[in-house]
């Protein structure tokens, strides 16, 4: 699937997250709302075009940037290094090695946590990610 269906008039997930980023604070979200096997992070997984090893890789380089933050607490430090994190995921898609629309939910979710710029912000993204990744892999 690539992202950008629409099945029965309803948004695909990958669209659906991206909506409800524009719309609430990341922090906003409940666990089940994520986390559950109904949640959004199981329910991209399944839909986006996107190998385990190219999530892996985008969670370890927002995973660094969130144990520099828990390191030394310095919230516009993290931010700089998300900047960056923009940068190479848009290389990486223009060089055809992640997905175009996941690219795009991570932008989303990047926007979100500079809207709405906090430590919490940076952690729920984190377990957003995580479960992805859990979510992510073949049983």
């Amino acid at each position: 699937m690539n992202g950008r269906y629409q099945q029965g008039g309803q948004d695909n997930p990958l669209e659906k997250l991206k909506r409800e980023l524009r719309n609430r604070a990341i922090t906003q979200f409940s666990e089940r709302e994520l986390f559950h096997p109904n949640g959004h992070a199981k329910a991209v997984v399944k839909d986006a075009n996107i190998t385990a090893v190219q999530l892996r890789k985008v969670f370890q380089e927002f995973k660094a940037i969130v144990d520099g933050l828990r390191k030394d607490n310095n919230l516009e430090k993290a931010m700089g290094r998300l900047y960056k994190l923009y940068a190479l995921l848009e290389y990486q898609a223009e060089r055809g090695v992640l997905n175009k629309d996941f690219k795009d939910l991570m932008f989303k979710l990047f926007d979100n946590i500079e809207k709405h710029k906090s430590p919490q912000a940076f952690e729920r993204a984190y377990d957003l990610l995580m479960a992805m990744v859990a979510y992510s892999k073949k049983s």
